[in-house]
């Protein structure tokens, strides 16, 4: 029998909150509605986003073919909890989705019914264990997901406490169990995290980790890497690139790896940016604002003998917040394309326009190292973009010119053709962007 919580569900909540030990706390919550149709697990789910800004509604429906006819969000699709941009994963199936509320710190599970119903089934507040609300969610398999986040401070000393030394940086990560939709005993809110030799006193500090994978008995998440410069009082050009290293599930032992042949964050933004080749390698996008490669981590190590270099084969300078795989040493990678004539893509909080360079898709050829840049349209604005989906051999992408309608691409994995195959027509207004298919 499932407990529905009304007017006495707050006080409940609340109290229970209090007294739990491991300061984990969900709530079930399916707003009365429980749906009649049975879960759904064949379906593709769209995310579509309405907002380029901070404040940004987000939504989502179910779709059973995406090569045919019109897909829009008018009057159609549900909306998820979010203060911003919402980021999204379903399970492998389909039939369940994960929502994070960015900057509360809510994840919600919620069931798929087909089309626009989707049933909210239970709430999880990470920001009460973890002691912070601005945290990153990245489901990693089906059993287990990350919450996570890191803060530094400026340490100083000396006479008279004015002497730069460090950073002091501390992550807080919790492993959620996406059964439970709780971490248990599984997470830690201060743990220390040291960069190697001087790097620390140089000025090298971590504000940002994300996009996690598991490897054996770690975990891998990119970083986003600065440098102050104690002379100027500002950050420096950031020369390095960082992957912070933990054993799991115990969250013991955190390290940095370091390599030096590319330098940028490895922490994308809400795209994927590291996955798993056949040969169980972990492939890592770098990404600098100009330069653009991957490169791999093989048994806790950066492979100092391997760069694939995106924006060199492009002949461009490129930046992306991540990318997809395929399979088989294929990907695909969405791409800013630095230095082009900007367009612009919505208002910012103060209802100004606000500008981008347009972006690009390439399919990338780990194995052949060769890159093919694919023919889409003009005008793509691709920085929230979170999710692709390969089936049957094809991948699968939506792509609408800032403002316009656009299209279902279909790609097939196996050929070089530049050019993909046109799917649904899909429709979005002003300042609303397709963000990813699951």
């Amino acid at each position: 029998m499932k407990i529905k919580f009304r007017n006495l569900k707050s006080t409940l909540l609340s109290g229970a909150c209090a007294i739990a030990l491991l300061g984990s706390c969900s709530s079930n919550d399916n707003n009365g509605d429980t749906p009649t149709s049975p879960e759904v697990k064949t379906d593709f789910q769209l995310a579509f986003a309405s907002g380029s800004g901070s404040i940004s509604g987000t939504y989502l429906q179910g779709v059973t073919d995406l090569s045919q006819g019109e897909i829009s969000y008018s009057k159609k699709g549900y909306s998820m909890t979010s203060s911003r941009t919402a980021r999204v994963f379903t399970s492998s199936d389909g039939s369940l989705v994960y929502s994070l509320n960015y900057t509360i710190g809510t994840i919600d599970k919620l069931t798929y019914h087909g089309g626009d119903n989707y049933n909210k089934i239970v709430t999880f507040d990470a920001s009460i264990p973890l002691g912070v609300k601005a945290v990153r969610f990245t489901k990693m398999t089906d059993k287990v997901g990350s919450v996570h986040s890191i803060a530094s401070v400026k340490v100083f000393g000396g006479a008279n406490n004015t002497e730069f030394l460090k950073h002091k940086i501390t992550a807080s990560i919790g492993l959620l169990d996406l059964e439970a939709m709780n971490f248990g005993s599984n997470f830690k809110k201060d743990i220390d995290v040291a960069l190697p030799g001087t790097l620390a006193s140089e000025g090298y500090y971590i504000d940002r980790i994300d996009c996690p994978v598991i490897s054996g008995n770690k975990l891998y998440y990119g970083t986003s890497v600065s440098k102050f410069n104690a002379s100027t009082g500002a950050n420096d050009a950031t020369d390095k690139t960082f992957t912070l290293v933990l054993d799991y599930p115990s969250l013991a032992n955190a390290t940095v790896i370091s390599t030096s042949q590319v330098k940028g964050a490895t922490n994308g933004y809400r795209t994927p940016t590291q996955h798993f080749n056949e040969a169980g390698e972990i492939m890592q996008m770098v990404s600098n604002g100009k330069d653009l490669n991957i490169v791999k981590i093989i048994n806790g190590k950066y492979d100092e003998t391997y760069k694939y270099s995106v924006s060199g084969l492009l002949g461009r300078d490129a930046s992306s917040n991540g990318w997809f795989y395929a399979g088989n040493g294929i990907g695909y990678m969405p791409y800013e394309k630095k230095g082009d004539t900007k367009i612009q893509i919505g208002v910012d909080k103060n209802g100004d326009p606000s500008y981008s360079a347009p972006w690009g898709l390439a399919r990338i050829d780990l194995k052949n190292n060769k890159i093919v840049d694919l023919n889409v349209p003009a005008g793509l604005w691709l920085t929230q973009y979170q999710f692709s989906v390969v089936k049957n051999g094809k991948f699968y992408i939506a792509l609408t010119p800032v403002g316009t309608p656009g299209n279902i691409y279909m790609f097939d994995v196996n050929s070089t053709d530049a050019n993909g195959t046109l799917g649904a027509r899909i429709t979005a207004g002003a300042d609303q962007y397709y963000i990813g298919i699951f």
